[in-house]
């Protein structure tokens, strides 16, 4: 991009280290367990932006994107008595996230849907030129996004957007640290060259 470009960690930026969020979220989980009708309730709180995000680049903008959340949430109320704290929720819940992606990806070979102009992260309205040149960009790495393949885009989005390793993303997803490595690396030239022509076609 040109210099002055909002970049993916400006548009998207890493979260923090888990820490206190994880005790929290695993305190919620044994009072799920328990059967504790509001614990769920606050898990939802705590998770729905970071869920709806996720999804969000790796499905695309759709207009099903609320259908897709609530499908992840029903999953993850199935699955919340297996998990047995063998990795981080975090790793568990992502992995919920890409079973829904990775099962509606025929649509995404079938329907393309307009793409929104910004991603759902706060933008300063004091601004407008940055605003502008921000939902710009988000729309700009959208579209690159839906050029990978469902797989490559898993890894990719949580490696370069979620800051998780390898390592986790091979737990999220049910697979080799090597498999993961291959497909980051892969997903790293599509992504890298289809954003470039993009933006050569912008010129």
């Amino acid at each position: 991009m040109s210099a002055g470009a909002i970049s993916l960690q400006q548009l998207v930026p890493t979260p923090a280290p888990p820490s206190a969020l994880e005790a929290r979220l695993l305190r919620l989980v044994e009072r799920i367990r328990n059967d504790d009708p509001l614990a769920f309730e606050e898990l939802y709180r705590l998770t729905r932006d970071d869920v709806a995000r996720t999804l969000g680049h790796l499905m695309g903008r759709r207009s099903d994107l609320e259908d897709l959340i609530q499908e992840t949430y029903l999953r993850l109320l199935k699955a919340v008595p297996n998990f047995r704290g063998e990795s981080q929720f975090r790793t568990f819940l992502y992995r919920v996230c890409a079973n829904v992606a990775l099962m509606h990806q025929r649509w995404w070979r079938r329907r393309r849907e307009d793409l929104v102009d910004e991603l759902p992260e706060q933008h300063s309205v004091d601004d407008p030129e940055c605003a502008a040149q921000a939902a710009e960009s988000a729309r700009l790495v959208q579209q690159a996004l839906q050029g990978l393949s469902a797989k490559k885009r898993v890894v990719f989005v949580y490696h370069e957007l979620c800051g998780m390793g390898p390592e986790e993303i091979a737990l999220a997803v049910d697979c080799s640290y090597n498999t993961v490595r291959s497909r980051l690396f892969h997903a790293r030239l599509e992504f890298t060259q289809a954003l470039r022509e993009l933006v050569e076609g912008k010129r």
